[in-house]
C-alpha cells in the first residue's frame, strides 16, 4: 500500500513536490517532440501541475487523460488540450482503451511492488512510435548532510530520514529502482533509450527539506513504531529549518523510451 495514501498534509506534501521537481520534469519534456493534438497519458497526476503542462504543450486538438488513487479537478490552461481526470489503480484497474504518443508518471512506480508488471502495460498502450517517460528518485540511504551547526543534529536528521525510507520499504518502495529503469525499458521493448540525472545540493528551509519535515509528520506514527524517539522527531521539525543545514539531494533519474515504429 502507498505509505501517503491516508496521510494528513497532501496537498502540502504535493505542492511541495512541484516546486522541487517541475522545473526538471519541463527539461526533460523540452527535449521532446511534442506536436499539437497528441494524447498523453499523466500517471500519479498529484496537483496537475504536470498535466497542465503537457496541455499546454499539446494544444486544443490533444488530450491530457490523468488518472491518481484519488481524483482531484484539473482546469486546462487557456489553449491548452483539454484534461480528463479519473481514479486508476495501476496494481488492479485497466488502462484507457486507447494507444498514447506519450506517458508520463513521476515518483510512481518506485511506490509499487509490481513496477515491472506495469511498466509492460504502459509500453503496451504506447502507439507505435510514443514515448514513455518515468521519473524516479534513486534514495537508498539518508542524503549525506554537508553543513550542520550541530553534530548531534546532523546525526538526528539522518536517523530521521534512515527512518522514513525504511516505512517506505515496508510498504513496498524499492529505493534503487530508479537505476534499474534503463535496463527495465529496453527489456520492456523500447528503443532510443536515455536518461537524465539531477541532484542539486539542498539548502536551508528549501523544498527538499520541508519534504522531509512534512514526510516525518505523515509518517510520525511509522517512525515511533520504529523506535526512533519522540523527541527527535519534535527536534528534526526544527533542524530542517535551519538556514545553514546543507545536505546533498536525492538523485531525480528521469528515463525516457519510445516504443519502436511509427505512428
Amino acid at each position: 500500500m502507498y505509505a501517503f495514501a491516508e496521510a494528513d498534509d497532501i496537498t502540502y506534501q504535493l505542492e511541495t513536490l512541484q516546486r522541487l521537481l517541475d522545473p526538471t520534469t519541463r527539461m526533460v519534456l523540452d527535449s521532446l517532440d511534442t506536436p499539437t493534438g497528441q494524447e498523453w497519458l499523466e500517471i500519479g497526476y498529484g496537483l496537475g501541475s504536470i498535466a497542465r503542462e503537457l496541455s499546454r504543450r499539446i494544444g486544443p486538438s490533444g488530450a491530457v487523460h490523468a488518472t491518481d488513487l484519488s481524483t482531484r479537478s484539473v482546469s486546462a490552461p487557456t489553449g491548452g488540450a483539454p484534461i480528463h481526470t479519473f481514479p486508476l489503480d495501476l496494481r488492479t484497474d485497466s488502462l484507457p482503451p486507447r494507444p498514447f504518443l506519450g506517458i508520463h508518471g513521476r515518483l510512481v512506480l518506485l511506490h509499487i511492488p509490481e513496477r515491472r508488471e506495469i511498466l509492460t502495460r504502459l509500453v503496451d498502450a504506447l502507439e507505435p512510435g510514443g514515448v514513455l517517460v518515468l521519473e524516479d528518485w534513486f534514495c537508498p540511504t539518508a542524503p549525506r548532510v554537508l553543513n550542520c551547526a550541530d553534530s548531534t543534529d546532523a546525526k538526528i536528521f539522518t536517523e530521521v530520514v534512515e527512518g522514513i525510507l525504511a516505512v517506505l520499504r515496508n510498504r513496498g518502495a524499492d529505493l534503487e529502482w530508479a537505476a534499474s529503469t534503463h535496463e527495465a525499458f529496453a527489456e520492456a521493448g523500447l528503443s532510443g533509450i536515455r536518461a537524465v540525472r539531477t541532484e542539486p545540493d539542498c539548502a536551508g528551509p528549501g523544498p527538499a527539506h520541508r519534504l522531509y519535515a512534512c514526510n516525518a509528520r505523515q509518517l510520525r506514527p511509522q517512525l515511533l513504531a520504529l523506535g526512533v524517539a519522540d523527541e527527535l522527531l519534535d527536534r528534526f521539525q526544527e533542524i530542517v529549518l535551519q538556514p545553514d543545514l546543507v545536505t546533498t539531494g536525492w538523485r531525480l533519474i528521469s528515463t525516457v523510451g519510445t516504443k519502436p515504429g511509427k505512428h
